[in-house]
């Protein structure tokens, strides 16, 4: 009987357990049905109709929740941890938010579909008054949206919004409305607190249903949307508390995808409870330290990153923890980077991490970097290969690393070697590492056979250079060498006897008077002597085919003395030259055979300086072109003219040392290469290049993906798209740090800066500018802009209190231009070909007058061009697609540089907008073509690096125009024709 009691007792408290808890009602269903199922009514249908009671309650509860409901949501987070699982963060990058992906997730079509089936099985086969409708459908929304469906997860948000709202006698209330809660905004449901809710009641789906809609909305790109509506819950009094962490993880995401690092890194701080596991606790942690450090709080990084490091249970994430937090900097523990680095290593020597020693020696080579310590960063990168089990990836990004810091060091053969090895290996997942590898591993494979073909022209000069005797002895021992090598012996003493008319005892290899009559290759006392005989008769000859050793013999007999490896004969012939077959005999037999490939004449000599400076020169041009390495290219075509000064390529190396200084902002030394350049080759072809304005020798076109970007911003700065342009900065520099800023990008974007009165970024870029390119001509502009915006206050209060009086203007005309023409500097004699399609000649008809009325029609002004030299000309700098703003500083400069030249003149200077794409700023006028042509010769070869050294050339060009033509040019546009007109008249000029 008490058995009865307690199971009825347990039976009744498990009805009132699944009765109580209730989420809120008030949904209805209307199905479309096939025609032959529209007889059918499904139990959703007869919600209405039925009698809902305790125990009806109770089943439906019941039925709905643990068939369907526990189902659903179970598949939905093995899901969501399959994805979790397959998740692998890049701890050097910003990790993403989320320890999984939605592209992962999407994956799982299959598994989706099973749980919308659930779902939707269970809303239409259950009472719909019962408690689980709500979570059905908000679990629908989930799986939605893990689809990636987010047009259709928010409609299911939606709905769960609308329908479980707040309600009066049944009749839907206002959502947010003041009246209807008492004056307060609010578009929660009010949650019950007490303790029976809490601990033994699924609450409703509505209050997190909104955090889902929040996040929808970011996905989907809508961060106004979610901004508002989290700012809502963040003030709603009815929000619950229980759902406090998964809001401020909600605005923690928002404010990641909008880059607000800092407020994200607060707000996850306090979403921290959320993360399930110790694992995403500490990823969290490594996070917020990421974010805290890309907005400046470094003291804040330092911290998380410790903390990540104190309890992870990833020793990778370790690893990295630790190292970031030393390279941030001392922490509040007082703890120097070198302690840092001590305790980093002492990781290595313990088992715990023995299967990530890789990472633990990249990691500490990174940090010896930083403290300037490349040998021992070297050490440490080779440590981290040797110690690579089975990662493929660490080990490309080892190998990677040294290469690059050998290549930092000009240690160029050392960084070939490595960045062969790294794409032997070929694991890199970074995009920015993969680019620097396509670059850098060919250019330097050419770079490696040039400077071969360097030390074996060295080596052979070296012989050559060596006394008589010593050079003999030298000789004969390199002659036993390669004979050792061949399997011969040491002198050739063989008589010329053929071998086929000899008659030849054979030796007696299997030995028939011995006492053992075991089998040959079974008796180990005969193999050994056959062995020895062998050895001692042919020396250690490789187990190959005759053909194959023959092949290598002769391979290496073509070899010449002091070369440094077997494969000079191939690299002589890809790098051009051409005096290596001639000088390699045929077999080198004897002394005289090896002889006859050293310099030992004055011609040979000379050829062979002509071979290190072809490729030294040949170097020169991989670095400049391809890899934009302008100290080291300036390096090679040093080298080259050391060698000798009267090479080939002499002529093209200065103009090339000119542009290459030119890069750099090194004006002086530039100057320098171009006083030799117009000395020596007063006509030569590259002097001419230079004048023309081409002061860019042909580069290659495959430029690295760095320079192009950074081509791409300056140029959108250049043209007037400023927020384009400092959205992909940022984006650039995140990637490549400063490496490939040029004082042209830092002068030009002060400049835009400037104009926004955004003083203090602008003195910012101006200071970069003098700390990284010390020698640049902009330097000077830099200081004096600096200066100017320093005192802009005291400027403006100036000029704000100056009281001008203005002279008041009696004419109503304007004129266009200024057609008071100027003297030339230099007045010189030029003729002119006039040709006569082109120049216009005046037509001597008289003109008839009328003399009936008063009224005289102006002359009509000519629809074609045409050219006069006597006319008066302007000197026309046009810009092309050159924003505004730059254009009037390309104005200014052209201005102070008239005023300090040609001081003894007034040159004025106007600019004129032509259409969208062209600005003219004219010069002058002068008196005739020949004046206008002496300011071009004077002024076009000083632009690029003194007047206008921050405006590339292709922006700009140089014409003149006559004030006729340009009042046509400026009515029909056509500044193509005119150009042609010009050309055609001054060939060779424009």
């Amino acid at each position: 009987m008490k058995q009865l009691v307690l199971k009825s007792s347990l039976c009744w408290l498990f009805l009132m357990i699944c009765w109580l808890s209730q989420a809120q009602k008030g949904t209805t269903i209307t199905l479309k049905k096939p025609g032959k199922y529209e007889n059918r009514t499904l139990p959703a249908e007869q919600s209405d109709t039925k009698k809902f009671g305790p125990v009806r309650h109770a089943l439906q509860n019941m039925y709905t929740h643990y068939n369907y409901y526990f189902n659903a949501n179970a598949l939905l987070n093995d899901i969501v941890a399959r994805a979790k699982a397959a998740n692998k963060d890049d701890y050097t990058k910003l990790l993403p938010f989320y320890n999984y992906s939605l592209n992962t997730t999407a994956q799982s079509g299959s598994d989706i579909d099973s749980v919308i089936y659930h779902c939707t099985a269970g809303v239409l086969l259950h009472d719909l008054r019962n408690d689980w409708i709500d979570n059905l459908y908000f679990l629908l929304g989930k799986a939605y949206f893990y689809r990636k469906n987010f047009d259709s997860a928010m409609n299911a948000f939606q709905y769960v919004n609308y329908a479980w709202g707040p309600k009066d006698d049944g009749y839907n209330l206002p959502i947010g409305s003041n009246a209807t809660n008492k004056g307060e905004l609010t578009i929660a449901t009010k949650e019950k607190t007490d303790v029976w809710h809490k601990t033994a009641v699924t609450p409703p789906s509505r209050n997190e249903n909104f955090l889902w809609m929040a996040r929808t909305s970011i996905e989907t790109g809508n961060a106004g949307r979610a901004g508002g509506l989290l700012e809502i819950l963040r003030n709603d009094p009815k929000f619950p508390e229980r759902l406090q962490p998964d809001l401020h993880e909600a605005l923690a995401y928002l404010f990641y995808n909008q880059k607000r690092y800092d407020s994200a890194a607060t707000h996850l701080g306090e979403a921290l409870d959320n993360a399930n596991n110790q694992l995403e606790k500490a990823r969290w942690e490594y996070l917020m330290a990421q974010m805290y450090h890309l907005a400046g709080n470094d003291e804040e990084a330092v911290k998380y990153f410790n903390r990540c490091a104190d309890h992870t249970p990833d020793p990778i994430m370790e690893v990295n923890a630790y190292f970031n937090s030393i390279n941030i900097g001392n922490d509040s523990t007082g703890a120097t980077t070198q302690q840092k680095l001590d305790a980093l290593l002492r990781m290595a020597k313990k088992d715990k991490y023995v299967l990530y020693r890789d990472i633990i020696y990249y990691a500490a080579a990174q940090v010896e970097l930083q403290l300037g310590n490349n040998d021992e960063a070297i050490a440490l990168l080779k440590k981290s290969i040797a110690n690579n089990v089975d990662n493929p990836d660490q080990r490309s990004k080892s190998f990677l690393l040294l290469a690059d810091v050998e290549y930092n060091q000009r240690k160029w053969m050392n960084a070939h070697n490595f960045y062969d090895s790294t794409q032997a290996a070929g694991n890199l997942s970074d995009s920015l590492e993969m680019d620097r590898l396509s670059t850098r591993q060919p250019a330097m494979a050419s770079i490696a056979g040039y400077l071969t073909a360097v030390d074996k022209e060295d080596s052979l000069q070296q012989v050559a250079a060596m006394p008589e005797a010593q050079r003999t002895a030298y000789l004969k021992k390199t002659l036993r060498q390669i004979r050792r090598s061949q399997g011969l012996k040491d002198e050739d003493n063989t008589p010329n006897i053929n071998p086929a008319v000899q008659l030849q005892t054979q030796a007696n290899l299997f030995d028939n008077t011995a006492a053992s009559k075991d089998w040959y290759f079974n008796n180990t006392a005969l193999k050994s002597s056959g062995f020895g005989a062998f050895r001692q008769q042919w020396g250690n000859r490789p187990n190959v085919d005759n053909w194959r050793r023959q092949s290598d013999i002769t391979r290496m007999a073509m070899q010449q003395p002091g070369s440094p490896d077997g494969d000079t004969d191939s690299t002589d012939a890809e790098n051009g030259d051409e005096n290596g077959e001639e000088a390699a005999p045929a077999m080198a037999n004897s002394i005289e055979d090896l002889e006859a490939g050293l310099p030992l004449t004055p011609e040979k000599l000379q050829q062979s300086n002509e071979n290190i400076a072809k490729a030294y020169f040949h170097s020169g041009e991989v670095f400049q072109n391809e890899l934009q390495n302008f100290p080291a290219a300036i390096e090679m075509y040093q080298q080259m003219n050391t060698v000798t000064d009267s090479s080939e390529y002499r002529e093209q190396s200065l103009f090339n040392l000119y542009y290459c200084y030119n890069r750099l902002g090194k004006r002086a030394s530039a100057d320098s290469a171009l006083a030799v350049l117009q000395r020596d080759y007063r006509n030569g072809q590259w002097l001419a290049k230079l004048k023309n304005g081409s002061i860019a020798p042909s580069e290659s076109s495959e430029k690295s993906p760095a320079t192009q970007q950074y081509e791409k911003i300056y140029n959108a700065f250049i043209e007037g798209n400023f927020n384009e342009a400092q959205k992909q900065k940022e984006i650039a520099d995140s990637q490549y740090g400063n490496s490939y800023w040029t004082p042209q990008l830092l002068y030009i974007e002060s400049i835009y800066y400037v104009s926004q009165r955004e003083d203090s970024s602008a003195l910012k870029q101006l200071q970069n500018l003098q700390d990284q390119f010390p020698s640049s001509p902009l330097v000077e502009k830099a200081q004096t802009m600096a200066d100017v915006i320093r005192r802009r206050p005291q400027i403006e209060a100036y000029l704000t209190k100056l009281q001008i009086k203005r002279n008041v203007d009696t004419t109503t005309s304007t004129v266009l231009v200024n057609t008071t023409p100027v003297e030339a500097p230099i007045k010189q004699s030029v003729e002119y070909k006039k040709p006569d399609s082109v120049i216009s000649k005046p037509a001597n008809k008289p003109v008839a007058v009328n003399l009936d009325t008063v009224a005289v029609k102006a002359p009509e002004v000519a629809k074609t061009f045409s050219f006069n030299a006597a006319d008066s000309q302007y000197v026309a700098l046009v810009l092309d697609k050159v924003a505004p703003v730059y254009a009037t500083e390309a104005r200014n400069a052209f201005n102070r540089y008239n005023k300090q030249t040609f001081y003894n003149q007034t040159i004025n200077t106007s600019s004129v907008k032509l259409d969208d794409r062209y600005n003219i700023m004219l010069i002058g006028p002068f008196t005739d073509a020949a004046a206008a042509l002496d300011y071009i010769d004077k002024t076009k070869p000083q632009t690029a690096g003194r007047i206008l050294p921050w405006l590339t050339a292709d922006k700009y060009g140089f014409l003149m125009i006559s004030p006729s033509n340009f009042r046509l040019l400026n009515e029909n546009k056509d500044l193509d024709t005119y150009r042609s007109v010009i050309q055609k008249a001054i060939p060779d000029k424009f």
